[in-house]
């Protein structure tokens, strides 16, 4: 049968159309309830927005709560090309990503705003902590979040209702600078997932944790949790999903701007989010019949006072492994002045 010239040109746009709207699939890895709040304000607004913009050029599939890799395995995976977009958490992975932890240092935010945006400022392309640390891991930020500021939660049997107490508790922490902060205040750090802390309370393996109120309810441990503080500032955790530079560079260049501007603004709002959230939820502890308490001055400038020495041997310890300890601070705490200048 001959073909007319129309009907050529038609079964050419046919044949051309799958590449012109290929299907582009984005597998994102973590380690977080599918209904964490953190989930519920970045990766699900962040897909939520690509798929608004893009439609069905962009598909993702999202593999919460440790199903593809553990925590801190994430990073190994992402790099693999076995998940393109992973839950990358510095501390979790303070071999390769020391620097990172400089979010994490307790007393140097108020906010998660201020730790967000700050943070960002240092893992965004281009970077200091992205040349020193996701360039060479091969991967690229593209949110970022720090927690706001952790306070100590404690069970019933623990009994903690002020500084003094922490003296001898086994106190879950995340590993680094979190666990200096316990141990300057006498208290024995734990090093172990968030999913696992319900069950190490229950059993008392351990007499509380340092987290946000926000992930005390995402976890469950509203139901465990029987003191609290409520002024603290034991540091936070800074959290990125970054996407494989393997993965990004085979990306349209369109796809990329969507990517990047959608996920500074997920950043943006996630962290005013956290900062809401927070003040309402130590309300709400309180309500259930936890003691939520507030140290006291003397307690304030005790803890103040020991957390800047955390921050220098942070920092001195990691120049004297031929890192950029010293520096990263500055450049951190120098973020953190300007948006307090800003206002934010």
């Amino acid at each position: 049968m001959k073909l007319g010239s129309t009907t050529i040109a038609l079964l050419a746009a046919i044949a051309a159309a799958p590449s012109m709207a290929q299907e582009v699939t984005l597998k994102i890895a973590d380690s977080l309830p599918a209904d964490h709040i953190i989930t519920q304000n970045t990766t699900d607004v962040f897909m939520e927005r690509v798929k608004e913009e893009l439609g069905d050029r962009v598909a993702f599939e999202h593999y919460p709560a440790q199903q593809l890799a553990k925590a801190k395995d994430i990073l190994s995976i992402t790099q693999a090309g076995i998940a393109d977009i992973g839950y990358v958490v510095p501390s979790y992975v303070s071999e390769k990503m020391p620097l990172g932890g400089v979010v994490e240092l307790p007393g140097e935010i108020r906010s998660s705003c201020e730790g967000t945006l700050a943070f960002r400022n240092l893992v965004q392309p281009g970077g200091m902590l992205d040349k020193l640390e996701f360039q060479p891991n091969g991967v690229r930020v593209l949110y970022n979040v720090a927690l706001s500021p952790y306070q100590a939660v404690f069970s019933e049997r623990a009994d903690v209702k002020s500084l003094e107490d922490f003296d001898g508790m086994k106190i879950r922490s995340n590993p680094g600078a979190m666990e200096l902060s316990l141990q300057s205040v006498g208290a024995a750090p734990v090093r172990m997932s968030p999913p696992e802390i319900f069950d190490a309370m229950t059993k008392g393996t351990i007499d509380g944790a340092l987290l946000p109120f926000t992930s005390v309810f995402s976890y469950g441990l509203d139901q465990i949790v029987r003191s609290a503080t409520q002024n603290a500032n034991f540091g936070s955790v800074g959290i990125t999903y970054a996407i494989s530079v393997n993965k990004w560079n085979s990306l349209p260049e369109d796809i990329q701007e969507v990517l990047t501007r959608v996920g500074r603004d997920v950043t943006e709002s996630a962290c005013s989010a956290f900062d809401e959230a927070e003040k309402t939820l130590s309300a709400e502890l309180a309500e259930k019949g936890a003691t939520v308490f507030d140290l006291s001055e003397e307690e304030s400038a005790e803890l103040n006072a020991s957390f800047e020495s955390v921050a220098q041997d942070w920092a001195e310890t990691l120049d004297n492994r031929g890192k950029q300890g010293s520096e990263t601070l500055s450049a951190f705490r120098e973020q953190v002045k300007m948006l307090r200048a800003e206002g934010i």
